[in-house]
């Protein structure tokens, strides 16, 4: 396992087990990943606005609450300070369209969940080592 050097990620989801599952796999990849959780768009984007310490990556849901993934990365790619940002799509769905909204919108990955602990705890791996391109592929 690669050491993983990042000072801040943001997981931006509603759901209390993925939340959970999503620290769980940070915790067994490295201890010294700090994590911030954004459990609806509108959190997320006040959290991007009032951040002095920008998160290196946001793993984004597409289904939250008040302001929806799509949104959100509209907001975060209209914004110029933001663009060094990763924005890796985290969502059940594998509908082709939504997978061509999401990079036409300014994802760097999208990733449909895994049903397996072992493919999603890798998955997130790849991503944080920046091993993430070898996952593009597989995701369409």
């Amino acid at each position: 396992m690669c050491e993983i050097q990042l000072n801040n990620v943001l997981l931006a989801e509603d759901d209390e087990d993925d939340i959970h599952l999503f620290k769980t796999v940070l915790a067994e990849l490295n201890h010294n990943i700090p994590v911030t959780v954004a459990t609806d768009g509108n959190l997320l984007m006040a959290f991007l606005n009032q951040a002095t310490t920008l998160p290196e990556m946001i793993f984004l849901d597409l289904n939250m609450p008040y302001k929806n993934g799509f949104e959100c990365l509209r907001e975060i790619r209209g914004n110029e300070k933001w663009n060094s940002i990763k924005i890796f799509v985290l969502s059940t769905s594998a509908q082709p369209q939504h997978i061509e909204k999401a990079y036409k919108g300014g994802a760097d990955l999208y990733l449909s969940k895994p049903t397996s602990y072992t493919q999603f705890k890798n998955m997130v791996e790849k991503c944080l080592i920046n091993n993430w391109e070898s996952l593009k592929q597989a995701s369409y």
